[in-house]
């Protein structure tokens, strides 16, 4: 008996905390590219108990904002394409959050825009940006800036303009690759 009340106090215990975090939507992505910037894996939830969609990516090497900064060249970035009311491969994304170095690479910044139809795109805010490893990048963006969609189709795209990138329009690397997009559902935050 105390064996069962034990094992459904645990599973309370996993219950309550699956429910304040979404399950992540993950894809792989090969060892493709010969730049720094080579996606391993990226992954998308949206985490009800902070009610931020939180983007992880991972690199097959370290990553540096330090690394992003190109003399002469744009910096290197990362971004999500997010798609909320337009169609993946028929439209552009309805927003982008892209994180780049600070300037001189004293660390990240980043930010959220969206498209518009004549004109550049239009900042919206800010996306917050943290690298708890070497080879990972943590993007957290609060939902009300992307319009807060019931889920949203994304892509990661790392863009290098470094030395390792002999293409003057940058070399990219997408996960999932083009044209494919994976989906993120949003649930309702908790309270």
């Amino acid at each position: 008996m105390t064996r069962a009340i034990t094992a459904l106090g645990v599973a309370l215990i996993v219950g309550a905390f699956g429910a304040a975090v979404a399950t992540a939507t993950s894809v792989l992505d090969r060892d493709d590219v010969t730049t720094r910037l080579d996606i391993a894996k990226a992954s998308g939830a949206h985490n009800r108990a902070t009610d931020q969609l939180v983007h992880t990516i991972d690199f097959y090497a370290a990553v540096a904002p330090a690394r992003m900064v190109n003399k002469g060249k744009p910096p290197s970035t990362v971004c999500i394409e997010i798609w909320t009311r337009s169609t993946p491969g028929e439209s552009a994304p309805d927003y982008e959050a892209c994180a780049g170095p600070r300037a001189k690479g004293k660390g990240w910044v980043g930010s959220v825009a969206r498209k518009r139809l004549l004109g550049p795109q239009l900042r919206l805010g800010t996306v917050k940006v943290e690298q708890p490893s070497d080879t990972r990048l943590v993007m957290r963006i609060d939902p009300d800036t992307v319009k807060r969609p019931v889920s949203y189709r994304w892509r990661t795209e790392s863009t290098s303009f470094g030395s390792d990138c002999t293409s003057s329009a940058g070399c990219p690397d997408y996960a999932p690759d083009r044209p494919n997009t994976a989906e993120t559902r949003l649930s309702k935050p908790r309270s």
